[in-house]
């Protein structure tokens, strides 16, 4: 389990953060997690378990870095998958946390990986915990 706290004003942080980028790239679900499998935060609407995406989601992030690895990479930020009716695409969030996000269709949006890397600075920069974890996965 993940070792740091989120505090009340922490999460309301996190909340309009997520919903503002919900917004902004018209994605139908974000889940943010810890790389144990945590929910810590989740907007819009998911049609299956969080729980269970959150822990797939980590095992799926967590092949890509180690295939990264195989090849000489030091390690993906993100990984993405397209289908006909849903796109995901999930992006390291720190060295512990992911976001996973779900989008209609079978593109994602363009620009997604700039989206995601200024959201990313916003949230280590909005919620401290997230860069005092001691118990970073690699």
């Amino acid at each position: 389990m993940s070792d740091f706290a989120i505090y009340t004003a922490d999460a309301a942080k996190i909340q309009a953060l997520l919903d503002a980028y919900k917004q902004g790239t018209k994605a139908e679900y974000i889940l943010l997690c810890h790389r144990d499998g945590s929910v810590i935060s989740e907007v819009g609407s998911s049609t299956g378990d969080s729980s269970t995406l959150a822990v797939l989601g980590t095992a799926s992030f967590d092949s890509a870095h180690q295939i990264g690895r195989m090849i000489g990479e030091t390690g993906f930020q993100s990984v993405s998958y397209t289908g006909v009716n849903r796109s995901v695409y999930i992006s390291a969030v720190g060295d512990s946390l992911l976001m996973v996000q779900v989008f209609p269709g079978g593109r994602l949006p363009k620009s997604i990986d700039d989206y995601s890397f200024l959201m990313v600075q916003k949230l280590l920069d909005a919620v401290p915990a997230f860069t005092k974890n001691t118990s970073r996965l690699k």
